[in-house]
């Protein structure tokens, strides 16, 4: 099946009209119709990833405020919003989530917009959406994006351990799951134990809701044959003890869970979501570290579509053909080489592509509309 063109509208780092990014963002919110996806009374949710503490290459706040400044002049009630994480850290809880995003700029004197933890205080809250994907039938969407009337998606193009990179569908995907629903895409494994860590609180065996944890007056043991591998007991463990197996069983599965989880968190929003890549700062790994390396390539730009693939696939292409910086993990790497295959030499990005594609999210034929 061929599918059509999407066109996809850049802006260059470079200072090369006398043009601030944060303007060059604006332009190209307006040329790729972004102003489209929203309606006056919308709540808009203003889907970011604000860091975890320490690390510094996110997408700066200065540049979400232009988008929250849009979204009120179209008449629509914009807020800032990201799920909890499923590994421990500072946002794994909405306490914590919203602490990290006031310590990295994400407050509303900056941005002009609340944050709010969209699956709530313990990562529970949920929608759980029906959709028609190859591995998985429903997503456990975190509720205040399920809720929101539309969505600008606003993703740090950089590099990805399990998935090689993180864009749009990442940030859609992994990052508008609820808890639960990013233990499924991770693992196809149950959760385990690490008993060195355990106090036997009983947390988990209380929320368990298959009876798969027993305690018999030591730590928690999981039996694999009961589990059903929800992750209610890495949720409600408070001491670190139960982790997620990061084995993803069939290579490249977790990046088709991650496309499918995506249609997931745009159903119900047909014409009504758009999409930001920042490609600067492209650090090697995720935001989700507490460090960031220096960056594979230099910066490129800003990018904005209606289109989830298009996007990616434009920021992929930009960053391949692109030469390696120097001091970075990839300065031995010339131009048109893969630069996170090169990082992370097991992870074949193209997957999620691809898949994302076949499954109806958007198309990897794209148009670059340079700003002019």
């Amino acid at each position: 099946m061929r599918h059509m063109s999407s066109a996809v509208h850049f802006a260059s780092a470079r200072d090369d009209k006398g043009i601030s990014l944060a303007e060059k963002l604006s332009r190209i919110y307006d040329r790729a119709g972004l102003a489209s996806c929203i309606a006056p009374g919308d709540l808009v949710a203003v889907k970011v990833h604000v860091g975890e503490p320490g690390n510094l290459a996110f997408v700066p706040p200065q540049l979400v405020r232009v988008i929250i400044d849009k979204i009120i002049a179209a008449g629509a009630t914009p807020f800032l919003t990201d799920a909890n994480t499923l590994y421990s850290g500072g946002r794994s809880n909405g306490a914590a989530h919203a602490r990290s995003a006031v310590m990295n700029g994400f407050g509303y004197a900056v941005t002009g917009a609340p944050f709010i933890v969209a699956d709530g205080l313990t990562g529970h809250d949920s929608v759980t959406v029906p959709i028609k994907g190859v591995l998985l039938k429903e997503a456990r969407i975190a509720s205040a994006i399920a809720r929101a009337d539309s969505m600008i998606v606003v993703s740090h193009f950089k590099g990805h351990g399990l998935a090689g990179f993180g864009g749009a569908i990442k940030n859609l995907g992994m990052g508008c799951a609820c808890r639960m629903g990013k233990q499924v895409q991770h693992s196809d494994v149950k959760p385990r134990v690490k008993t060195d860590r355990c106090i036997s609180c009983r947390r988990c065996f209380r929320a368990c809701p298959a009876s798969a944890i027993s305690m018999s007056g030591g730590p928690a043991s999981i039996s694999p044959d009961t589990c059903i591998g929800c992750g209610e007991c890495i949720v409600w463990c408070r001491n670190g003890a139960i982790r997620p197996n990061w084995d993803e069983g069939a290579p490249g599965n977790l990046q088709r869970r991650m496309a499918e989880y995506a249609l997931g968190a745009v159903e119900g929003k047909a014409g009504k979501v758009g999409y930001v890549n920042a490609a600067i700062r492209i650090s090697p790994d995720c935001d989700c570290g507490p460090v960031n390396d220096v960056p594979v390539v230099g910066d490129i730009g800003i990018m904005a579509s209606l289109d989830p693939v298009a996007i990616d696939k434009a920021c992929s292409d930009l960053v391949v053909a692109a030469s390696g910086a120097p001091g970075s993990a990839c300065q031995h790497s010339g131009a048109s080489s893969d630069k996170f295959g090169a990082v992370h030499k097991d992870t074949d990005w193209s997957i999620q592509l691809a898949h994302a594609e076949a499954i109806g999210l958007g198309s990897r034929d794209y148009k670059l509309e340079p700003l002019r």
